[in-house]
């Protein structure tokens, strides 16, 4: 009779058997990697025409560009950032910054229309080996673009 309440009280205990707990880590893994792959594929898909252009002008330098205003901070400039990896010191090349930077301008005007942002942000970095991350942040206003005549008004 003991031995009977006793399997009734473990029965009843509410414990989950390890193989449901398995899948169920693995269903949220699933969800959680897919929901990820989703919202980066949307929140990237309009800047990509620009990004491959940015990767065929300058190979191995792994472009990332984003764009969009603060949606906590109404009012806020509207940015296009592009971000680079380079392989010297962006702080010791000024004329090849210089360079860079107006092919840069070209290149976002031609794929993605810079008169529909009020800023132009382009972060170089170099990732040195086992020290920290040398970056240098350039930033252009697409008013001053236009007036310099290196942006085509109206272009969107």
């Amino acid at each position: 009779m003991a031995d009977r309440l006793q399997a009734e009280i473990t029965d009843a205990s509410g414990r989950v058997p390890g193989r449901w707990v398995a899948c169920g880590i693995l269903c949220l893994g699933l969800i959680s990697t897919t929901t990820l792959w989703i919202y980066t594929d949307l929140h990237t898909a309009p800047f990509l025409a620009l990004r491959d252009a940015i990767h065929d002008e300058f190979p191995s330098s792994a472009p990332q560009v984003e764009g969009g205003q603060r949606k906590i901070h109404r009012g806020s400039p509207r940015i296009l950032r592009v971000t680079l990896r380079v392989s010297w010191d962006p702080h010791e090349r000024d004329e090849e910054v210089a360079d860079m930077l107006n092919r840069l301008v070209e290149l976002a005007d031609r794929h993605q229309g810079l008169t529909g942002y009020d800023q132009f942000d382009v972060h170089l970095v170099w990732f040195r080996p086992e020290q920290k991350a040398v970056s240098r942040h350039e930033q252009r206003t697409v008013k001053a673009l236009i007036e310099a005549g290196q942006v085509r008004p109206g272009a969107d």
